[in-house]
């Protein structure tokens, strides 16, 4: 992915708009409503509409870091912006790796013993500092996860 090997149309993330994109009281908050305001903004009149899907990409601008206090919706480009901004926004790999992949994959390791959340962090290049987890010795004392280690079905 840092390499630039990864295709475009890999990134795009789609979600439907359930209403017209302006009848969003948190349009700021959906990155698929601001693509969809931004196109209409433009002139573009398919795919604004309740009921289409919306296709995005999460981006940041050249030159400054991912990390940004800008939110993923004012971020969020469709494909077709991306291709045609002169190199103004490229695609956030961290968000992608922190956000999209390290979550899916830290679950299918969860029960591989010697994993981490911040294992696969580290092994996703990603800062592992954020992805601690509570020690098992301290889910073992949280009475809300006892069920976890019942000793047997009945008592799970």
């Amino acid at each position: 992915m840092r390499s630039g090997q990864v295709a475009l149309e890999k990134y795009v993330i789609t979600k439907t708009l359930t209403k017209p994109p302006e009848a969003y009281p948190d349009a700021k908050n959906q990155p698929h409503v601001q693509v969809a305001l931004r196109l209409k903004q433009s002139g573009y009149s398919t795919g604004c509409s309740a009921g289409d899907t919306v296709p995005y990409i999460i981006c940041c601008e050249q030159g400054i870091s991912s990390g940004s206090s800008v939110g993923i919706a004012q971020r969020a480009r469709h494909p077709d912006e991306l291709k045609r901004d002169d190199g103004k926004w490229m695609i956030d790999i961290e968000y992608y790796l922190s956000q999209q992949i390290h979550p899916v994959v830290s679950r299918l390791c969860a029960s591989i013993e010697g994993t981490s959340p911040e294992r696969l962090a580290d092994c996703l290049g990603l800062d592992s500092s954020k992805f601690q987890s509570k020690s098992s010795e301290a889910i073992r004392n949280d009475s809300s996860s006892s069920f976890l280690f019942a000793v047997d079905d009945e008592e799970r």
